[in-house]
């Protein structure tokens, strides 16, 4: 499935700079996070728009691009920093939200 979301996301972003890697990077992580949230070994041909489409939300929110998280706070005295929870807002959970409807029929129970 992974190939495919690709195949599709180079389709539709075929005059945008993002770069080789940063796609396949998202295809396969859409990937993971369909399985993951449906407990599914494989990702049925039904959820292949969603797949492009989670790929392209981390593609625009910048989550393909970087895998470092930006600093929210830092403070010298014994050094600590915080990392923000979200790239740009958009956090993993918020992107997978959006797609509930569409991913719940094919979720199955995790004992």
């Amino acid at each position: 499935m992974q190939e495919k979301i690709l195949a599709k996301l180079m389709e539709l972003r075929e005059n945008e700079k993002d770069s080789l890697a940063a796609m396949e990077f998202a295809a396969g992580r859409s990937e993971e996070m369909m399985k993951a949230y449906c407990n599914i070994a494989e990702i049925p041909e039904e959820l292949l728009g969603v797949g492009v489409t989670l790929a392209g939300m981390m593609l625009d929110s910048g989550a393909a691009a970087t895998p470092s998280q930006k600093a929210k706070s830092i403070k010298e005295g014994d050094v600590s920093v915080t990392f923000a929870e979200s790239v740009n807002g958009t956090d993993e959970q918020e992107m997978l939200n959006c797609f509930r409807v569409e991913l719940d029929r094919y979720r199955r129970m995790d004992w």
